[in-house]
């Protein structure tokens, strides 16, 4: 391994960000991306990959995944070698990444790191479909499959919704309004990640006073929702990755390793008929469990606690 291309993190001493150079067939996304590895050099390898959002610093301070990853969580720096990746993207919006694409790269990254085979990938919403393209088209790569808020394929009413986003996006690009359309976007996934439910329980609707574009009550929310995204994602970007979800699409049959997966409910983007679906056409042996969450597709996020445990026994089960 090229010492270049490792170097300790400040925050974290046991770990090492990695460059991870594309291959020429993929450079219209860069030269490059960024993996970690940390955790024990002889721990059981664990991928930990998230949302288009999301990020590959999973451990640690500032981690994206507080309640499955750290110290007594399902994945646990101390006993496992945790890799996390940064995906790739188009910062121009006008090429989509499939999740074969992430998965290619993230063989790049394993290499790197040292490790010939996985223990297992924990995949979250992209994260999941990525983890389940990985299973396809890598096997030899990988012992097991958890997959969270993933389908086989996208389902139409969240593929709409996410092109009226795109749409919404392009349009600011092209008339000089860009972080206002991607805060816009983003207040729309939002509404489709959470629920009603939950919009009740937080939130006054209706419109005081008769300003026609006045402020509400969940639209603030949904505002400073919008402001926080452009901090970790570009508009460009957005468009890219948010259109790589929609060409996600895998062949269950291909798949024959172990998978656990996991929904809410509640979702809205990846309904519970959808993992049963995609439960029952895997080749492998399957489990899947469904939760009762007030947050639907944000339930791998607000309720960690509750899904590492359903994870925990699977990432330590033997072969």
């Amino acid at each position: 391994m090229n010492a270049e291309m490792v170097r300790p993190l400040v925050s974290a001493p046991i770990a090492q960000d990695l460059e991870v150079p594309l291959p020429e067939s993929l450079h219209r996304f860069g030269r490059s991306t960024r993996a970690t590895v940390t955790g024990p050099v002889d721990g059981p390898a664990v991928v930990v990959l998230g949302g288009i959002s999301a990020n590959r610093l999973v451990c640690g301070p500032g981690g994206w995944w507080p309640g499955m990853v750290g110290e007594e969580g399902a994945v646990d720096p101390r006993r496992h070698r945790i890799i996390g990746l940064d995906f790739i993207a188009d910062e121009s919006g006008q090429a989509a990444p499939s999740c074969r694409d992430q998965a290619a790269v993230l063989c790049q990254a394993l290499d790197l790191a040292g490790v010939a085979q996985a223990n297992a990938i924990v995949g979250a919403s992209y994260g999941g479909m990525v983890a389940l393209s990985f299973g396809q088209h890598f096997p030899e790569r990988v012992k097991r499959i958890i997959s969270i808020s993933a389908a086989a394929s996208a389902h139409p009413a969240a593929t709409a919704l996410r092109e009226l986003q795109r749409r919404v996006v392009a349009l600011g690009m092209a008339h000089g309004a860009a972080a206002e359309a991607l805060s816009i976007a983003r207040g729309m996934a939002m509404l489709s990640y959470r629920t009603r439910e939950e919009f009740d329980q937080r939130f006054t609707g209706g419109l005081d006073g008769e300003e026609a574009l006045g402020p509400t009550e969940p639209g603030s929310y949904l505002r400073a929702r919008g402001e926080a995204f452009q901090t970790v994602m570009s508009p460009g970007r957005f468009l890219s990755l948010s259109a790589s979800i929609d060409r996600h699409r895998i062949d269950p049959e291909a798949i024959g390793l172990p998978c656990l997966l996991i929904g809410a409910e509640s979702d809205q983007l990846v309904p519970p008929s959808q993992l049963e679906a995609l439960a029952t056409a895997l080749a492998g042996p399957t489990a899947l469990r469904i939760l009762p969450s007030l947050y639907g597709h944000d339930m791998f996020l607000k309720n960690a606690a509750q899904v590492a445990e359903l994870v925990r026994p699977f990432l330590d089960a033997n072969p």
